[in-house]
């Protein structure tokens, strides 16, 4: 399912997607869709795809605050003005942390190749998200350090909580592990910031 387009990025892994609007799509996506820490594909020419997680969101809403008269009243906005743009939207940030190529092995880490503006964001089928997991056979998580590495935003850290619960649901035989790793990731989350 597509849920919407990039539209800005503040580095080589951190893009900003608007999220599909009434109108903007067949099927307009559903907050849980777009939920923090689901996993989704930047779409690129080749036939791949970036594999990132949603890492926040934003609401974008310009009239906030405009407590103004208006000449029309908002259910009137269609009939006396057709040319009128809604500007609320909302926004989500993707931490990219590797790629799916259309042929080859997936990549965890920083990509080589970055999104381009106005590039189809959509949910990461199960099937993609267990290649990206697998590549050359074997589970690997080698996007944490990378992770690991954004501990400045204060949301990386639950977004490491998600991710390994959500792999944990997803990869049984390997919930052991990923349980140790969440244990030691939870105790840094809450002992690091006391100093």
């Amino acid at each position: 399912m597509y849920i919407g387009k990039i539209v800005n990025s503040s580095s080589h892994v951190e893009y900003v997607c608007q999220i599909h609007g009434p109108g903007e799509a067949e099927e307009i996506p559903t907050p849980l869709d777009y939920g923090f820490g689901s996993w989704v594909g930047i779409e690129q020419e080749d036939g791949g795809c970036l594999v990132g997680l949603i890492a926040n969101t934003t609401l974008l809403n310009p009239e906030f605050g405009n407590l103004g008269p208006r000449l029309s009243p908002q259910e009137e906005l269609a009939v006396f003005t057709p040319d009128y743009l809604a500007e609320q939207a909302t926004l989500v940030a993707i931490t990219v942390i590797g790629a799916l190529p259309a042929q080859g092995q997936p990549a965890q880490g920083v990509p080589t190749v970055s999104a381009g503006i106005d590039a189809r964001v959509r949910r990461l089928a199960d099937d993609e998200i267990r290649a990206f997991h697998h590549p050359g056979g074997r589970f690997q998580l080698g996007y944490l350090a990378l992770l690991m590495a954004m501990q400045s935003n204060p949301l990386i850290p639950p977004l490491l909580l998600q991710v390994l619960s959500d792999l944990s649901e997803r990869y049984p035989k390997q919930a052991s592990r990923l349980a140790i790793l969440r244990c030691n990731l939870a105790w840094r989350a809450a002992v690091l910031p006391a100093g």
